[in-house]
């Protein structure tokens, strides 16, 4: 009988260490219903960029999570923009990502998550886009040391990754050449500055 409970103890405790060491998935229901972005942010959540997706889940200016979907952004007046982040009749937030983008690699995808969730503070400052593209660039730069394959997946948008992130890294990780194309860009002449 000693022996019995000494094989459930064991057994229990070997039961216990497994599920601690199993790491839970976040639920992003609240967020998409879309499998591709719901990738992307658990490959956010992989790369545990937990600024992001605290905002997404809820921590930003509205309080509530943020929705994210694909649309055709030409149909919306932004045919020159990847994503868009928007306020809803609701008075929540929501991010469309270019419908053009959703075979592109869940990563590139995660970058522009990531770009857009600075744009819950809804400043509309050149500062903000500027903190926006700078989020992408470095969200960039982690997935493609973590796998650098991914800078040859043959995609418009991790060309466009890639190359931002060579100007960022020509600039000794700095902003200079990316805040220069942001000034310049006739997409946002209308922005403040602070």
């Amino acid at each position: 009988m000693k022996f019995m409970s000494k094989i459930v103890v064991l057994f229990s405790a070997l039961i216990l260490m497994s599920v601690s060491n199993v790491a839970l998935a976040a639920d992003f229901s609240a967020n998409t219903k879309q499998p591709v972005l719901t990738a992307a942010l658990n490959k956010l959540e992989a790369m545990n960029n937990r600024k992001v997706l605290d905002v997404i889940q809820g921590q930003n200016s509205t309080n509530r999570p943020i929705r994210i979907m694909f649309r055709n952004l030409a149909a919306l007046g932004y045919g020159t923009c990847e994503a868009v982040t928007a306020k809803t009749a609701d008075g929540g937030l929501v991010i469309l990502i270019s419908s053009n983008y959703k075979t592109a690699p869940v990563e590139a995808v995660a970058c522009l998550i990531a770009h857009e969730s600075v744009h819950h503070e809804n400043t509309k400052t050149y500062e903000e886009e500027v903190r926006a593209w700078t989020m992408e660039v470095q969200t960039w730069m982690s997935f493609t040391q973590y796998n650098p394959s991914l800078k040859t997946a043959d995609s418009k948008l991790v060309k466009r990754l890639n190359y931002l992130s060579k100007l960022y890294t020509k600039d000794g990780n700095q902003m200079t050449s990316i805040a220069n194309l942001i000034a310049t860009n006739p997409a946002y002449s209308s922005l403040k500055r602070s």
